[in-house]
């Protein structure tokens, strides 16, 4: 759009105007201001890539940070089963005991007879 409004009033000029436009040496502040506006450009791509970056790696960081915690939920689960399964165990190894008590006492008391 720029560029159009340029070349159309570049044909409005004449012909010894825009010959002194082409043998006029460029403006410095002009080519500082046009340096600064392409490296304020690059830097705003930049900085955006650079959010993007940090952006996609927070996303990354909830999908384990979601695992984990499916983890530790499961890892307590597990833990509760095992209780569960030792305090059974103890009961039965207890049992057991009382029954091979028993036995030996019954053992004991035939070979006293």
């Amino acid at each position: 759009m720029v560029e159009n409004a340029s070349f159309c009033l570049v044909q409005r000029m004449s012909v010894s105007q825009r010959q002194r436009l082409q043998d006029t040496p460029p403006n410095p502040n002009k080519l500082y201001a046009e340096d600064s506006l392409d490296q304020a450009t690059d830097n705003i791509e930049e900085s955006n890539e650079t959010n993007l970056n940090m952006y996609n790696e927070l996303e990354e960081q909830k999908d384990p940070e979601k695992k984990i915690s499916l983890l530790k939920m499961r890892m307590k689960q597990v833990n509760e089963k095992f209780d569960e399964n030792l305090a059974k165990q103890e009961a039965v190894q207890a049992k057991l005991r009382k029954v091979l008590e028993k036995m030996k006492d019954c053992k004991d008391f035939e070979e006293g007879q």
